[in-house]
């Protein structure tokens, strides 16, 4: 079954309570432009230049990570341009809608660092439709501390790997959340919150969707 058919099946049942779409950033909200990692294994000839999608491919481990390095993501005018003039990936914002719509809260969860930059970038950018059809800047559908950036300097999140961070994350709001449904376009990061069996968290692959130009 496809996830948009899973999508509307919720929202037929009317699920009660306090609930949560979390949402990664990169190849799910948006295609980020212009911001890359940099890895240099023993391996690599000469330092390699990564988007964020071909970064999800790797197999990185807690020992391995040293040999990347993430200077993009540690520059505040590169971070938010890279999200403010991203292309949009229209099929998981249509989802992000249906729920707005539905009275679910809306979060983030990323792999990035610098998470007050990533939420006020996002709060610029994203935009949703509201039940008239109207586009509106997201505004206060989006709040600060539903904004996770996992590898944020400022803020401690704990795990060994990104997947890990994620995971733990997850945990920690289900404890909050009568239902969390969260969407991610790398398989690994659904796989590792699968595992920890948690009945009121669901898990779905994002879609890839955009606009044409």
């Amino acid at each position: 079954m496809k996830l948009r058919d899973l999508l509307f099946e919720e929202l037929l049942a009317e699920v009660k309570g306090e609930n949560l779409l979390l949402l990664d950033v990169d190849d799910t909200l948006v295609i980020t432009q212009n911001i890359y990692i940099y890895r240099k294994l023993p391996s690599d000839i000469k330092e390699v230049k990564l988007t964020p999608k071909q970064y999800a491919q790797e197999k990185i481990t807690a020992d391995s990570k040293e040999y990347y390095d993430y200077r993009d993501f540690r520059n505040p005018d590169t971070v938010a341009n890279s999200i403010k003039t991203g292309i949009p990936i229209v099929s998981n914002l249509k989802i992000m809608d249906e729920y707005i719509k539905k009275g679910w809260k809306i979060g983030v969860l990323t792999a990035r660092g610098m998470e007050q930059v990533v939420f006020e970038a996002l709060r610029v950018w994203l935009k949703y439709k509201n039940l008239k059809g109207e586009l509106k800047d997201i505004g206060d559908k989006m709040v600060r501390e539903l904004v996770h950036a996992i590898n944020d300097d400022e803020r401690h999140y704990a795990g060994g790997t990104d997947f890990e961070k994620k995971a733990n994350v997850i945990k920690s709001l289900s404890k909050k959340y009568d239902k969390i449904i969260f969407i991610d376009d790398d398989q690994k990061n659904l796989d590792i919150v699968k595992e920890l069996g948690l009945k009121n968290v669901q898990v779905k692959k994002a879609e890839k969707w955009i606009i044409k130009t």
